[in-house]
């Protein structure tokens, strides 16, 4: 059981991801206003009341968590950038810190690199390598791969489909198939921005998919574990979960522009948990055998890219 816990609260830094693409655009940003650069960076950090991942698994629902990202990127011959930077999950419960290497509420940080190519004037394809690092001890090293294809419409929908492949070891999502399996991602990010004040709004909105056996692997014991807990048990279901949200970016004109490009980030996320063995999983990661369907997260944070 220890295994599987461990392997919740590493499957919760698959939200690294959505949070890379997201802070990017800070930086892409800068790119437009400093044309004559060719490496620019970004940076975030967000608090919020619970940790999910994108992939519907509440990792924790005590304290506060925040999460830090920062990288560089490399503007390289052919539409094409680098991506490079760390990300790191704090979360203030102190019963979740009770690992081997004492390393208090550092619960998790990791380190990718990716690829970007601007296709078209509106099409953008991406391919991130994230290794994933757990300071107290709590899970092994693991490796992931997720390939991005994202669309710039003129109506600001911004459809993207991202297809997330866990190369090896433990389940992504605790009861699942552990390594050599995927999921995808298919997602909106409509957004208007006022021109007068800089406020952007936008509603990002996704719904994951993938084989059965990526959420519930019976052969790996899941199955035998949801009827312990008197749970759902492996549903065979391709669903995985469905969220939707609200968010403001506000411009922060104080800090100058020689110091980058800053903003202030607020609103809140729904999440929809369609798959049962993501609900019996919260059984491991926070404690709840009866589990959540509907997990509403509010955040707050800033962000910047030079």
């Amino acid at each position: 059981m220890r295994e599987k816990i461990r392997a919740g609260i590493r499957g919760a830094v698959a939200v690294l991801v959505s949070g890379v693409l997201a802070s990017a655009s800070l930086a892409t940003q800068a790119a437009d206003a400093a044309p004559g650069s060719a490496i620019h960076g970004f940076g975030d950090m967000t608090f919020k009341n619970d940790y999910i991942t994108p992939r519907g698994l509440l990792v924790t629902n005590q304290g506060v968590t925040t999460q830090i990202l920062g990288g560089l990127v490399f503007l390289t011959p052919g539409n094409t950038s680098i991506v490079v930077g760390a990300w790191n999950d704090i979360n203030s419960d102190p019963a979740k810190y009770v690992g081997p290497t004492k390393t208090g509420a550092w619960n998790e940080f990791d380190y990718f690199v990716g690829l970007n190519w601007q296709a078209t004037q509106n099409l953008k394809l991406g391919v991130s390598y994230v290794v994933f690092l757990s300071p107290p001890d709590a899970f092994q090293t693991e490796h992931n791969v997720e390939f991005s294809f994202s669309y710039k419409d003129p109506y600001s929908i911004n459809p993207y489909l991202k297809v997330f492949w866990a190369v090896g070891g433990d389940s992504t999502v605790v009861l699942g198939r552990r390594g050599d399996t995927f999921d995808v991602e298919i997602g909106a990010a409509p957004s208007y921005t006022f021109k007068s004040s800089g406020v952007t709004i936008s509603a990002p909105t996704w719904i994951t998919v993938g084989p059965s056996s990526y959420w519930c692997d019976s052969n790996a014991g899941a199955a035998q574990f949801a009827a312990s807990i008197k749970g759902r048990g492996c549903a065979d279901s391709n669903f995985g979960v469905f969220s939707t949200g609200l968010k403001a970016s506000i411009p922060i004109t104080a800090i100058g522009p020689q110091y980058g490009s800053w903003s202030f980030n607020t609103g809140v996320q729904y999440y929809n948990v369609l798959n049962g063995s993501l609900v019996d999983a919260q059984a491991l990661t926070v404690n709840s055998p009866k589990g959540y369907r509907n997990v509403i997260v509010p955040f707050a944070g800033f962000g910047f890219g030079f």
